[in-house]
């Protein structure tokens, strides 16, 4: 192949290094730069090599119809995906439209098509060839983008082009993989190919059309083809010198010149619709009194081909040059004539779109309608355009407001943040409707919320509440409601300055002075929790499913709970809408739900089940785009880790934290991060570092309650006792309203702490009386260890030890590593020679990480790798070879003797 050699070496020697594991190359140039033909010659090689081939190719214009492309690729391997995780399979299936069920999630059609060809690639390497990413249906180049970054467990290689130039940068940059581009031929090289498809030119145009080539092997080609159609004379002028890309779309419109009008008319229809099937193009042609023998010039010319029923053009160009020939008038009558042998409702809709001359609402209909039915198949990128074009013919304002605010929720779910915000203030002018007033509102506050992106005004959302109340004060109560109550949960997590919390206070009240709503419940007590926890404590266990069932709300319930200190309710609402979430599939909520859920475990002991959770929540949040949500993650993570005194792991987690814009964290997640930070710091003895730590953790009122314990030993410890009594006073008297037996533990131990003498033992004793009724074991061992150390300095070695003693049961129990070789310097301090229980785990029961410890725990609890992988969105693929590394970490063989070494208290908790 003429100056590509160095190119297919390159593609070679990547193919011979994908045996375990994969690879995906970007190969990337300008249009007609040989892009196709390095892959067709790489693909013999690689069929040579035993690799099985896959393909798809993007088409301009065929960006409407979701998953197309996708479709194209594993259509001939789709009855292999019976074998999938059933949510997976199921979520594959109803993407192509072969299933009903819920809307899918593009994570999971993503892990569906990277476990359908791991499977493939475990009997043969598997090549997958996807041509002219920037054409392909968005849907499909986002499974294609995923699909790169995964390829790492499995022999397939990806060999993705891109055409770059004006307006085609984009797809290069965003796909994942080793980039290869494909530069113009040198000077010699283009004479070569010049010469091997036109010898009997004359030196003036030879050299002329090698200048205009400017190495571009197919504009060496067409330029002298249509150059040989404008005759041999050397007096016909040459055209001036234009852009690769125009030179190639004027030579391919020379070579239609000479074509049959009919024929030329065939191939404007052809154009208009893309890669067509035959039979519609045909039935597209008999519409306007063409016929079949009109392709036939078409075909002879090398314009076109029929390839497996569809009608494709020799080249993208081609088809730009026909399409943008053709006036305004041409281009409408040829889609119209689409539009009515078109079989499918999205292509229809979209060829009646763009032959409207003006607004029309049964057209703007007919694409929402289509819009929807891709979101209902998961394809939201391709819904979201079909929605926007719906609300851009629309003729009235109303609709059009509507339209615009179901494309800002799809765009959000998407990802596309920007996007979404756009929608939003293009409609908000527009609506009148409280529904759509307050769904725009919510999609807002969702969207930056999840993406860290500035607030709305909770001004300007207390005067829209306001503004449907009416003069009566009682219009659209459920609406004011469900509006003030999202402004609500946005100050809990980014507070807005006390004056806007009282006016949001206040229009919750007001809109219903009895409290029978339990968005007005939740609302009021994540704003005030103080002052209405004498009703809202009582009541909000009462909230819990069958009563509520919408995941956010229960979010939101979790985070009320929390913020009166109810740890049950709040674990019980973060599960229950965990569980909610696991059956809709909506991964975005499920991701935000797990990272609370994370810190809810953690605060019990839980910190296996924490940490395990916190890692899911952040690679999720981290995949779908939610950087808010990943870093509130890492938190929760960081936090778990500290308890258990893995000190790098912990760094790393607060470190990608870091990462994020401070303005796009929310309170708690800042405030969680400077508690395990202080923590870490406490472990090491660096108190004055703890100390200066654990101060920024009253930006969150809740999180600094829960540290309490932690600031306490930190300031007395680095000589700032005044400091930790004045915030005491404050917890005493929070804990005084909120009556929390964990929270009332924790001030009873740091009084303890604070007292000399015998106080200081009442207090120790209160504190553990009140710790018996709480779920926080951790911070009940704690107590005993600090009453401990005090027992022992009032040399009163034997009740020491028994304190000591349990501390360290517990330390172990729960794996909290450094507290518990704190907890066994003291014992032998008292007089225990053998300070540490024996553990019982097996060879290699503390060296899991996070993930493999999440997996063996499933894998033990009787679930297969399938279900497993369902569970925790990974392939089952992916699965199996974390327990085939799992399983000589744990010094066992196979399968059945994981549930033996799983139940044993000292693995679960064992370090990452």
């Amino acid at each position: 192949m003429i100056g590509r050699t160095a190119e297919l070496d390159e593609l070679a020697r990547v193919a011979r290094s994908v045996t375990a594991g994969g690879a995906a190359v970007v190969l990337a140039g300008e249009a007609g730069i040989g892009k196709t033909r390095v892959v067709e010659e790489f693909s013999e090689l690689a069929r040579a090599e035993g690799f099985r081939q896959l393909r798809c190719t993007g088409l301009e214009g065929e960006g409407h119809a979701g998953f197309a492309g996708l479709h194209e690729l594993l259509h001939p391997v789709l009855d292999e995906a019976e074998g999938l995780p059933e949510r997976q399979r199921q979520s594959l299936f109803t993407a192509f439209g072969m299933a009903d069920g819920p809307a899918p999630e593009g994570l999971l059609i993503g892990l569906a098509v990277l476990g359908l060809l791991e499977e493939v690639a475990t009997r043969q390497r598997l090549l997958l060839v996807v041509e002219d990413v920037q054409w392909l249906d968005p849907s499909t180049a986002e499974v294609i983008r995923f699909l790169a970054r995964r390829l790492s467990a499995a022999p397939i290689l990806l060999l993705a082009t891109v055409r770059t130039g004006a307006g085609d940068a984009e797809p290069a940059k965003s796909l994942p993989g080793i980039p290869l581009t494909l530069g113009p031929l040198s000077a010699a090289d283009s004479a070569l190919l010049l010469d091997s498809v036109a010898s009997d030119l004359t030196p003036a145009r030879r050299a002329r059309i090698l200048q205009e080539a400017g190495g571009n092997p197919l504009a060496l080609r067409e330029i002298a083809v249509a150059l040989r159609e404008r005759g041999p004379a050397p007096e016909v002028p040459l055209p001036p010198l234009l852009p690769t890309t125009r030179r190639l779309e004027q030579a391919f419109l020379a070579q239609t010149a000479a074509l049959p009008a009919a024929s030329r008319r065939l191939l404007l229809l052809a154009a208009a619709g893309g890669e067509l099937a035959l039979s519609d193009l045909v039935a597209a042609a008999l519409q306007v009194g063409l016929g079949p023998e009109d392709l036939d010039p078409l075909e002879r010319s090398g314009l076109v081909e029929v390839w497996r029923g569809r009608v494709r053009f020799s080249h993208g160009l081609l088809r730009s040059a026909v399409y943008g020939a053709a006036s305004s008038i041409e281009r409408a009558d040829a889609h119209r004539v689409l539009a009515a042998v078109a079989q499918d409702p999205m292509r229809a809709a979209w060829h009646r779109a763009a032959a409207a001359g003006a607004r029309d609402e049964n057209i703007a209909a007919e694409l929402e309608a289509a819009g929807m039915g891709a979101a209902q198949r998961g394809a939201l990128a391709e819904a979201v355009n079909a929605l926007e074009r719906a609300a851009a013919l629309s003729p009235e304002a109303a609709p059009r407001a509507r339209r615009l605010a179901a494309v800002a929720e799809l765009a959000r779910q998407a990802g596309r943040t920007n996007d979404a915000l756009g929608a939003v203030r293009q409609a908000r002018p527009l609506a009148t409707q409280p529904a759509v007033l307050v769904e725009l509102a919510g999609t807002e506050i969702v969207n930056n919320l999840m993406s860290g992106l500035p607030s709305p005004s909770e001004r300007g959302l207390v005067a829209l509440a306001r503004r449907l109340a009416g003069p009566a004060g009682d219009d659209h109560r459920a609406e004011r409601i469900r509006l003030l109550w999202a402004t609500a949960v946005q100050l809990a997590l980014r507070p807005g300055g006390q004056h806007n919390a009282a006016e949001v206070m206040a229009e919750l009240t007001k809109a219903d002075p009895d409290l029978r709503d339990p968005l007005q419940l939740i609302g009021l007590a994540l704003l005030d929790p103080l002052g209405y926890t004498s009703q809202a404590r009582p009541r909000l266990e009462t909230l819990l499913p069958p009563v509520l069932t919408e995941p956010r709300v229960l979010l939101s319930l979790g985070l009320a709970a929390e913020t009166v200190q109810d740890l049950p309710t709040a674990l019980a609402a973060f599960t229950a809408g965990r569980t909610h979430l696991q059956r809709s599939g909506a991964l975005g909520d499920e991701s935000h739900l797990l990272a609370w859920l994370a810190c809810q475990r953690v605060l019990v002991g839980s910190l296996y089940e924490g940490v395990a959770e916190a890692t899911m929540a952040e690679r999720m949040a981290t995949e779908l785009g939610l950087p808010a949500v990943a870093a509130a993650a890492a938190a929760s993570g960081a936090l778990g880790l500290a308890w258990r005194g893995e000190r790098t792991e912990a760094v790393a987690a607060l470190a990608r934290l870091g990462e994020q814009a401070p303005d796009a964290l929310w309170t708690s997640t800042t405030a969680r991060a400077a508690w395990a930070s202080g923590h870490l710091a406490l472990q090491q003895r660096s108190y004055r570092d703890a100390w200066l730590e654990l101060r920024k953790v009253s930006a969150d009122r809740t999180t600094a309650l829960w540290a309490l314990g932690d600031f306490t030993e930190a300031a007395i410890r680095s000589g700032k006792a005044e400091s930790a009594r004045r915030v005491l006073d404050g917890a005493e008297r929070d804990a005084a309203w909120l009556r929390s037996a964990d929270l009332d533990m924790l001030v009873q131990r740091c009084r303890g702490m604070l007292a000399a003498g015998s106080k200081a033992g009442a207090h120790f004793e209160a504190a553990l009386e009140r710790g018996r009724e709480g779920l926080s074991a951790l911070e009940r061992a704690r107590t005993q260890l600090a009453y401990g150390q005090w027992l022992r300095r009032e040399r009163r070695a034997p009740d020491a030890r028994d304190q000591l003693s349990a501390a360290l049961y517990a330390f172990d129990e729960h794996g909290a590593e450094e507290w518990a070789n704190q907890a066994a310097a003291e014992l032998r301090a008292a007089g225990v020679l053998s300070a540490r229980r024996p553990r019982t785990g097996r060879p290699g029961a503390g060296v899991l990480t996070p993930q493999e410890l999440q997996i063996a725990r499933l894998a033990a609890d009787g679930l297969t790798n399938k279900e497993i992988a369902d569970r925790i969105y990974l392939s089952h693929r992916t699965v199996g070879a974390h327990l085939y590394k799992i399983f000589p970490k744990l010094g066992i063989t196979n399968r059945a003797q994981l549930r033996e070494v799983m139940t044993d208290p000292g693995v679960p908790e064992g370090r990452a």
